[in-house]
């Protein structure tokens, strides 16, 4: 692995001073802070702007997964200050094509999240190279949406496959990941481990947190 993975924490909470709370708690082990998806429908997107000015030195990570007005919702999402925005992989090829185009302008990253894609492996080949100016998706997101976690967790096939397709965006994991999981993921080529409820729903976020962050530590060594 080039770079140990970073350690993304979802927040996928409705009041912003709820994840206020937990960031604070979590902060010193967390490398990317999201801003959930329900945390920005209930709060909008100053819900971003908030976390950024919060956290300066934290990457902040808009979780919109974009499915159409690519350009606008990573335009809005940019001027937020957002560092990585999520758009869906199965979003139209243009719809993509310009969420680059809003990222080449405006400096920022983009995730395509895998999420509802039913044949994730072939969606990733169709667009890794779709681009704007040179600019091409910077991570691909193999994620277990939390509808289904209760019979599906870590997608872990999915990385398996995903790593294995030549010159790959960086990848990324998300989908009811606990500590007991990070020893299975470090086998892959990781760039971005997110974890959301097994931290924001712990008793004590910041021992899980500390834990998780530990456990990535050591097995990158």
């Amino acid at each position: 692995m080039s770079s140990t993975p970073k350690l993304q924490v979802a927040l996928d909470l409705e009041d912003i001073e709820d994840a206020l709370n937990i960031a604070r708690q979590v902060a010193p082990f967390i490398d990317i802070i999201e801003a959930g998806t329900p945390l920005i429908k209930s709060e909008g997107i100053n819900a971003v702007k908030t976390l950024k000015n919060t956290y300066p030195n934290k990457i902040i990570c808009a979780d919109l997964k974009t499915a159409d007005a690519g350009y606008l919702e990573v335009k809005m999402a940019a001027k937020a200050k957002a560092d990585i925005i999520s758009i869906l992989a199965d979003a139209y090829d243009n719809t993509i094509e310009e969420a680059l185009r809003a990222s080449f302008e405006y400096k920022v990253e983009i995730m395509a999240d895998l999420i509802v894609s039913r044949s994730p492996i072939k969606r990733l080949k169709e667009i890794m190279d779709l681009n704007y100016k040179g600019k091409k998706l910077t991570y691909a997101l193999a994620h277990s949406g939390l509808d289904r976690q209760s019979s599906r967790r870590a997608p872990l096939t999915e990385i398996e496959s995903m790593a294995k397709i030549p010159n790959h965006p960086k990848l990324a994991i998300a989908g009811g990941i606990r500590a007991i999981d990070i020893k299975p993921i470090m086998k892959f080529p990781i760039a971005i481990i997110i974890v959301g409820g097994a931290i924001t729903h712990a008793q004590n976020p910041t021992m899980v947190a500390e834990e998780i962050k530990s456990l990535i530590n050591k097995l990158e060594k």
